[in-house]
């Protein structure tokens, strides 16, 4: 069998005017995985990215940190196929619409909501279309996102075939549809799974042909407490 790791970006600036750049500390956490897979030795006979910025640099630092310590990677190939989902456009044209279905929230957004009252607000919206139930012709649907990823997966395998060890430097939702497809997730609970996997985080599966068996989720051994962060 093979083995395939797909990698949560380092965290991204969250709040700032380019969320699609890494954070101080996003540059830290893929160092860190740099050097964790120099020292195992984790050696990727080849590497994928999605196409953001914050996917391409967390490989390019990873790479280059592991380098430091006597382990080569070879150079990734970028593939669209995992990309993020809209995440916030879905927000800006859904949330007046889940906000005016629930008074509660729609009365603490008129009052300056807390990040509390924001993030059950950003779970409602993300988890209703996950669903189906918010539909928009002119975002990514659920579905879509979901058949492109699993495109994607189905590629590299092919490609790549047996006895290789490959990575996937991309973000929480991608590798979430990946654990829908592994687990047979409903789509809310493949919401739920990304909003957990930590930034730099690695989730290893293992592979023969397009079957895929989950081994590890969200590993985030080479973090300290402190550096382990989910936005």
């Amino acid at each position: 069998m093979s083995s395939l790791y797909l990698i949560r970006h380092g965290q991204a600036s969250f709040g700032a005017a380019d969320y699609d750049v890494l954070s101080d500390l996003g540059i830290k956490q893929s160092a860190d995985l740099g050097k964790y897979t120099a020292e195992r030795p984790v050696k990727f006979d080849a590497v994928y990215t999605g196409p953001r910025k914050r996917q391409i640099d967390t490989a390019q630092h990873m790479f280059d940190a592991a380098r430091s310590h006597g382990l080569d990677h070879p150079e990734p190939v970028m593939l669209e196929d995992f990309d993020e989902y809209p995440a916030f456009e879905l927000i800006d044209y859904f949330m007046p619409i889940v906000s005016k279905s629930d008074p509660e929230i729609s009365a603490a957004l008129a009052n300056n909501a807390d990040a509390k009252t924001m993030d059950r607000l950003l779970k409602q919206v993300l988890t209703r279309w996950a669903t189906g139930e918010l539909v928009c012709d002119e975002l990514e649907s659920f579905a879509h996102f979901e058949n492109r990823v699993l495109r994607g997966l189905r590629h590299v395998m092919e490609t790549e075939g047996g006895q290789r060890t490959v990575a996937i430097v991309t973000s929480g939702g991608p590798i979430s549809v990946a654990m829908k497809h592994t687990l047979d997730l409903p789509s809310h609970q493949t919401m739920r799974v990304g909003w957990t996997i930590a930034n730099s985080s690695m989730t290893w599966f293992r592979y023969r042909q397009d079957e895929m068996t989950l081994h590890t989720f969200n590993n985030v051994e080479h973090l300290d407490d402190p550096s382990v962060t989910y936005r």
